[in-house]
């Protein structure tokens, strides 16, 4: 796909060729630095001026620049700060070149233009083809991270969605009884007002109204639906809010986790649905790691059991019932997480992958291939393992085993994800 930042080796592979704009008004640097880039491997683009170079960058897709610093017109300090102001090139890389002695003060203008890095004139064919093949190469890898991250974020949503009738349920229930009982409230109000009436106008007619419409029974009654009402406004709140957490960014935020906890407020918004699949059977003691971010466990909590609830759904049964257990414990140093059911088990010749992006086995449609993968680098980010142990036709478990004093890693590469099994 033209625009990757991928090495020219691994570009060729896939007849996909980097775009480099090599700008510069000597036309014999312009030749000979060309030369020397369409020999690498890389499709090379040329202008003699700063006008011609902002005109390539507007019409093609660029993924490095070549620029020099010296023109006649627009200047290469100046082409630099214009193509910055540009969105979607604010992250390409551009390399100055200069045939002027090196000088701090002018380095330090051009860096502060945007400027990634400074070659000097005469340029050595094996130094630009080094300094070009890095950028590329950071380039890419800061675009397959942001990748990354979206489409996660999809797949936390894509999971949402598979437990979205139970969460459906779960706010309608308590809404229908918040509702049944104000409007009994708005009948209790309603007498209240013609006795309270009656009183100030006759109290004697008000002292046979209170009686006709049974005041004292009413009242003993308001306080049971106030706090019923309460209730479920409180359920309804929880719900509303774990869904706000689960649907927004995760924050970079380490915080000391309960795994215990992190389990219970992922089962606000899954346990209705699950529990129409399966027996739930919760066995969660505290597991605190002193510093996570408890936003990717929740995703992690969700994933692992949304991805029980299809095993489960894979194997039907004729006479029992299906079992989708979650625990958490404390071994020594280290806070444990299960999540196991009794599905339809993991085919030996699939464990080896179901932790690789983008791999699954499920029907079109139905997940990204990056939930198993999302779980196993939050994990290993934070110096943790994930483990399975599998049977085909008797089940899954999950074990996910974190250093209780774990410092997680929110920022850089992914970490290489872990080969095994699962329900992929």
């Amino acid at each position: 796909m033209k625009g990757r930042y991928d090495p020219p080796e691994e570009q060729a592979e896939a007849n996909q060729r980097p775009v480099v704009l090599v700008v510069d008004d000597d036309l014999n640097n312009l030749k000979l630095v060309s030369a020397s880039l369409t020999l690498e491997g890389y499709e090379v683009l040329t202008a003699a001026t700063g006008e011609e170079s902002l005109e390539l960058v507007a019409a093609r897709q660029v993924d490095l620049m070549l620029l020099d610093v010296r023109m006649p017109g627009l200047d290469g300090i100046e082409v630099c700060r214009r193509v910055r102001e540009q969105p979607r090139l604010s992250r390409m890389p551009i390399i100055f070149l200069t045939a002027d002695q090196e000088d701090a003060e002018r380095t330090l203008l051009g860096l502060d233009a945007g400027g990634d890095e400074y070659l000097h004139k005469p340029i050595s064919r094996r130094m630009l083809s080094a300094r070009v093949r890095n950028l590329l190469r950071l380039a890419n890898a800061e675009r397959e991270r942001k990748l990354l991250t979206q489409v996660a974020q999809a797949e936390k949503l894509a999971a949402l969605g598979q437990v979205a009738a139970g969460v459906a349920h779960e706010v309608n229930n308590p809404l229908s009884f918040i509702l049944s009982n104000l409007e009994s409230l708005r009948g209790y109000v309603s007498d209240l007002t013609r006795v309270i009436l009656a009183y100030r106008s006759n109290p004697a007619e008000g002292a046979a109204l209170d009686r006709s419409l049974g005041i004292d029974g009413l009242m003993a009654d308001v306080k049971p639906l106030l706090d019923e009402t309460v209730e479920g406004g409180s359920r309804v709140r929880s719900i509303v809010q774990e869904l706000k957490s689960f649907a927004r960014q995760d924050p970079n935020t380490l915080e000391a986790v309960d795994l215990a906890e992190v389990a219970r407020s992922t089962l606000v918004l899954t346990e209705r649905e699950l529990a129409s699949k399966a027996t739930l059977v919760k066995d969660l003691a505290m597991a605190r790691v002193e510093s996570a971010p408890r936003q990717k466990l929740h995703q992690v909590v969700l994933n692992l059991l949304v991805n029980a609830m299809q095993a489960v759904e894979a194997r039907p049964l004729d006479d029992a019932r299906h079992t989708i257990r979650i625990a958490t414990r404390t071994e020594g140093d280290v806070a444990v997480l299960e999540v196991s059911d009794s599905g339809c088990g993991i085919p030996e010749e699939v464990r080896a992958r179901v932790f690789e992006p983008f791999f699954t086995t499920k029907p079109v449609g139905i997940g990204t291939g990056l939930g198993l993968s999302v779980c196993a680098m939050v994990v290993e980010r934070m110096g943790g393992r994930i483990e399975l142990t599998s049977t085909i036709g008797a089940g899954t478990t999950f074990t996910i085993r974190i250093p209780c004093d774990a410092e997680a890693r929110l920022d850089g590469p992914s970490a290489p994800l872990m080969a095994s099994g699962a329900q992929a």
